[in-house]
């Protein structure tokens, strides 16, 4: 008679773990996975969504450049204003020996904002 109450205690153990198991699982399948900015794979997905101008004078170090100095001024700033980073980045460019065009920059910033979009990072709210 006591291995039957020691049989029914296992089942009714092995069952709430399996109902937990179960809703912890269904949960973590609908939450949203965090977004995670890789350079290296930003560097990629930007150089090829600019325009074909842009990638004939913008090398892949050139993009990872503006991304890195445009984190630094967004760190810096209180209120980033779109003119004055693309001014502040080929300001910088000058003072770094590298030679960019306006619109290369906007271009950059405007695919950075597509990947973003891409990996997560932004559009609507989270649910």
């Amino acid at each position: 008679m006591l291995w039957v109450f020691g049989l029914l205690g296992l089942v009714i153990v092995v069952v709430i773990g399996l109902v937990v198991l179960g809703r912890e699982t269904a949960q973590l399948s609908t939450a949203a996975m965090p977004a995670v900015f890789d350079m290296a794979q930003a560097v990629e997905f930007i150089a090829d969504r600019l325009p074909q101008s842009a990638q004939a004078r913008l090398s892949h170090d050139d993009v990872r450049w503006i991304l890195l100095a445009d984190a630094d001024f967004i760190e810096s700033a209180e209120l980033v204003d779109e003119d004055l980073a693309v001014a502040r980045l080929l300001e910088l460019g000058d003072e770094s020996g590298r030679e960019f065009e306006d619109e290369d920059v906007v271009a950059v910033l405007n695919a950075r904002m597509a990947y973003l979009e891409a990996i997560g990072a932004i559009g609507p709210q989270a649910e």
